[in-house]
């Protein structure tokens, strides 16, 4: 696929943090209204991959491109962290019409950002009067408050509990589905992985490349959560991309085959 018609195009990307190289080198193109996770063991370079598509930081060597041109830091995509980072000196409401007076936006669609991550009754309140998983949905409202094509999130449910984190995955593969938006995700869970990837990239360990490069095509339309975990091609794509993970955290200097697995 081109970069004319790929979200993010990555070709022979590198990125060194002085002598210690963290990634690369990798080539990636995610296709507009994909859902791609990356995963992998801690310091494969799935964040540096992720600070390199938002412009935060230059590749080494290589080339990345969103929508066919050099990242815009803070200005081509949405972005969520593992911590929520809002104001808390703002209401609810106030933080994401911040996010819209700084795109240059009316602020007349708060509440319909809000209402579209579980958030209609909320807004009046601070973000200290409400739960740590409130408080990523107010960070993913803000994300899509402006109509920004990509939405990049680098492991934002990784401290809530299990229950809140299984509810937000699925608030999130609802307002996936319902905006079309390219994503970009950062996990080291496999179940969360397999949940919400359209495709899923294995990396191995630092320097970070591709150890697995997998399309997800579970049938998803229809299906409550619940459902959709008990399937068993869920189990299977789970096992396997565990496996990947796992093998690939082994995997440093040794050579990657054409198919995703070291030679």
């Amino acid at each position: 696929m081109s970069s004319d018609s790929a979200a993010v195009e990555l070709a022979n990307v590198e990125h060194s943090y002085g002598d210690v190289t963290a990634v690369g080198p990798v080539s990636l193109s995610v296709p507009a209204g994909e859902f791609l996770v990356l995963v992998g063991a801690s310091g494969c370079g799935k964040s540096t991959l992720l600070r390199l598509i938002a412009g935060f930081e230059q590749p080494t060597t290589g080339t990345v491109l969103t929508g066919g041109r050099a990242p815009r830091p803070g200005r081509g995509a949405g972005l969520v962290f593992q911590q929520p980072r809002l104001f808390p000196w703002k209401t609810v409401g106030g933080n994401v019409a911040l996010a819209l007076r700084y795109a240059g936006l009316p602020t007349d669609r708060v509440d319909e950002l809000l209402a579209g991550v579980g958030l209609h009754d909320v807004a009046h309140r601070r973000t200290w009067q409400i739960s740590g998983g409130q408080q990523q949905r107010v960070a993913i409202a803000r994300a899509l408050a402006v109509d920004n094509p990509l939405l990049l999130l680098d492991e934002p449910f990784a401290a809530l509990d299990a229950l809140t984190r299984e509810r937000l995955q699925e608030d999130l593969r609802r307002v996936s589905a319902r905006t079309g938006r390219t994503c970009v995700f950062v996990t080291h869970s496999v179940d969360e992985a397999v949940f919400l990837g359209s495709r899923v990239v294995v990396l191995t360990a630092r320097p970070g490349r591709v150890a697995l490069d997998l399309k997800v095509g579970l049938p998803r339309d229809g299906l409550a959560p619940d459902e959709l975990r008990g399937l068993p091609e869920y189990a299977a794509l789970r096992s396997q991309i565990g496996h990947a993970v796992r093998e690939a955290a082994t995997v440093s200097e040794k050579a990657i085959g054409p198919e995703g697995v070291p030679a």
